[in-house]
C-alpha cells in the first residue's frame, strides 16, 4: 500500500499536519538509501523524512526529492565538524537526539544529558531540533526545560499528554 492511499487526497493542504517518514532500513544498514525517496509522496502534505544522514553528502542526496525536512540522528553523525557543515548548508535539517533511560544516545554508544547535547546543536547554529523519547523516559519537568530553553524542539513521544508548551509534537502512526 502506498502512503498516498492511505490519506485522503480532499483535504487541503493548509488543514494537514507534515507526515514524517522514516526509513528504518537505513539505520539497519548504516547507510542512506535513495530508493525509498522515489515512492515518498502524500498528496496535499509536507513531507519529513527521518534516515540516515553521517555527512554532509548524505543530505544533499536526501535533499533530491521530495523531503520538505530531513530528519537525521545526531548519534550517527561522524564527528562534530560534520554537523556544523550540515547546519552550514541546510535550514531544512533537524538533528534528532535519540533518548535512552533518559539520556541523550551520543557516538560510540556513548549518553550524555539531553540538555548539555542541545545546548551543543544551538552552538553549532541549529534553531530547531527533535527529541525522541519513545521509552518516555524524561520526566515532565526536564520537558517543560525543554520547552523553555528550546522553544523550536519538536518532541517524538509515544504519549504526547505527558508533555505540554510545544507548538508541534511527533506521535507514531503505522502503516
Amino acid at each position: 500500500m502506498e502512503f498516498s492511499e492511505t490519506v485522503s487526497p480532499q483535504v487541503n493542504r493548509q488543514f494537514r499536519s507534515p507526515m514524517l517518514m522514516i526509513d528504518c532500513n537505513s539505520f539497519a544498514a548504516r547507510e542512506f538509501s535513495e530508493k525509498v525517496m522515489k515512492n515518498l509522496r502524500v498528496p496535499g502534505a509536507d513531507i519529513w523524512f527521518m534516515t540516515y544522514i553521517a555527512t554532509v553528502e548524505d543530505v544533499f542526496d536526501s535533499f533530491n526529492r521530495d523531503a520538505d525536512m530531513v530528519f537525521g540522528p545526531t548519534h550517527f553523525i561522524e564527528s562534530d565538524s560534520e554537523l556544523k557543515d550540515i547546519c552550514n548548508v541546510s535550514d531544512s535539517f533537524v538533528p534528532v537526539v535519540f533518548v535512552h533511560q533518559g539520556k541523550a544516545v551520543v557516538r560510540k554508544r556513548v549518553s550524555a544529558d539531553v540538555q548539555t547535547v542541545l545546548d551543543k546543536l544551538v552552538s553549532y547554529g541549529f534553531y530547531r531540533n527533535c527529541v525522541l523519547d519513545m521509552e518516555d523516559s524524561l520526566d515532565g519537568y526536564t520537558w517543560s526545560i525543554i520547552a523553555s530553553d528550546y522553544p523550536s524542539t519538536i518532541p517524538f513521544v509515544s504519549n504526547p499528554s505527558r508533555i505540554q508548551g510545544f507548538p508541534a509534537v511527533i506521535t507514531p502512526f503505522l502503516l
